[in-house]
């Protein structure tokens, strides 16, 4: 049974994340909602792990990057799903509101990390 919050959008954006043991890695998002995220990558992270998806948000003056708290909740092959530790950080509904095709407001885009 799921027990996601919210609406989940496939949102496919470049991220980076950092995991408390290791370096950083390099990620994309495959789908995005206000409680969590699936996320591909090639490097196996630790089930339970807490680590910071930093995304790369473009304003209309500049592009700054933010960092969301989350953790694995499950790991397949492809990659992992994780749970933000807020719902619905500033920088999630962000993504949200620039991929929703409904959204008439479109305030942020997203880059990718260098």
């Amino acid at each position: 049974m799921e027990h996601r919050w919210g609406r989940r959008l496939i949102v496919k954006v470049p991220v980076r994340l950092i995991v408390e043991s290791g370096d950083p890695v390099l990620a994309e998002t495959l789908n995005i909602s206000v409680s969590g995220a699936f996320v591909l990558t090639a490097r196996p992270i630790a089930l339970w792990a807490r680590l910071e998806v930093e995304v790369i948000l473009a304003g209309r003056r500049e592009q700054r990057s933010e960092r969301v708290a989350a953790h694995v909740t499950r790991r397949t092959r492809d990659g992992a799903a994780i749970e933000w530790c807020d719902l619905a950080p500033r920088a999630v509904r962000a993504l949200l509101l620039a991929n929703d095709p409904g959204s008439r407001t479109r305030d942020d885009t997203i880059r990718s990390p260098n």
